[in-house]
């Protein structure tokens, strides 16, 4: 730790591009809080949103009642009752990065432990959340003059999910 998702866009619907400021946003030179800074984006302002990099400070923590078979993109990963799956980075739609025995594993299929279900009726899903992981998603955007420069306030920015409405005059590449 701390693990960093490089590229990573956490939530089911993340995309680069141009994003729409809702509020002002100090940007800064470099992506450490006491770096310099580049510029300030204020409410209506449009940037690129040009990558980020998902920090994971602490892993989140899944333990299941009974074995399972999760799907990844490196295969079928199997885990026995009361072993630890680690949670790194969500990717939305259940997908996570994932920490088991020493390796990294891709898209791990949460479903099940991440659903709406397990949230409501903890007991009706196999796997339960005991801790979820503590990240910080830094944005790496360009100014309309190119200035560049990192931020870790996308709450502060519109047009970051591809299913939702644009705001206007926002193209959508």
């Amino acid at each position: 730790m701390p693990y960093e998702d490089v590229g990573a866009c956490p939530f089911e619907g993340c995309v680069y591009r141009e994003w729409v400021a809702n509020g002002t946003v100090t940007v800064l030179r470099d992506r450490r809080l006491d770096a310099d800074i580049a510029f300030t984006v204020n409410k209506g302002d449009r940037v690129r949103a040009i990558t980020g990099i998902v920090v994971t400070s602490m892993p989140g923590r899944v333990q299941f009642r009974e074995a399972v078979d999760l799907w990844t993109t490196g295969g079928t990963l199997h885990i026995e009752p009361g072993e630890t799956l680690y949670l790194l980075t969500y990717h939305g739609e259940g997908a996570t990065t994932a920490w088991f025995k020493g390796r990294f594993y891709d898209q791990v299929d949460g479903s099940e432990f991440f659903n709406a279900l397990c949230e409501l009726k903890p007991g009706s899903c196999n796997g339960t959340i005991l801790e979820r992981p503590q990240m910080t998603w830094w944005i790496r955007i360009r100014s309309l003059r190119g200035v560049m420069g990192w931020t870790r306030e996308p709450e502060r920015f519109d047009n970051k999910d591809v299913f939702g409405p644009a705001a206007p005059g926002v193209r959508l590449n």
